[in-house]
């Protein structure tokens, strides 16, 4: 994701930084699964919630910017 994009479209728009705080947050949650040596089948089943919720808000952002660059004439996403 590139973040720099995604910032400066959430200093505009509140659905776009709503997003991707949530996606902050998802990833924060997943790096301490990531950090343990094992996980139940319980931490097994969020972690791969987390990752399909993340992507999922990576779509939805990038959804949203591609719709108010067109809006705005503002720079395209690559």
């Amino acid at each position: 994701m590139d973040k720099e994009l995604v910032k400066q479209f959430a200093e505009k728009y509140q659905d776009i930084k709503e997003l991707f705080e949530k996606h902050q947050n998802l990833e924060k949650e997943l790096e301490e699964y990531v950090k343990r040596p094992y996980l139940t089948p319980e931490e097994e089943m969020r972690e791969k919630q987390i990752k399909l919720e993340k992507l999922y808000l990576k779509e939805r952002i990038f959804e949203l910017i591609k719709k108010y660059q067109k809006e705005g004439g503002e720079g395209w996403v690559k």
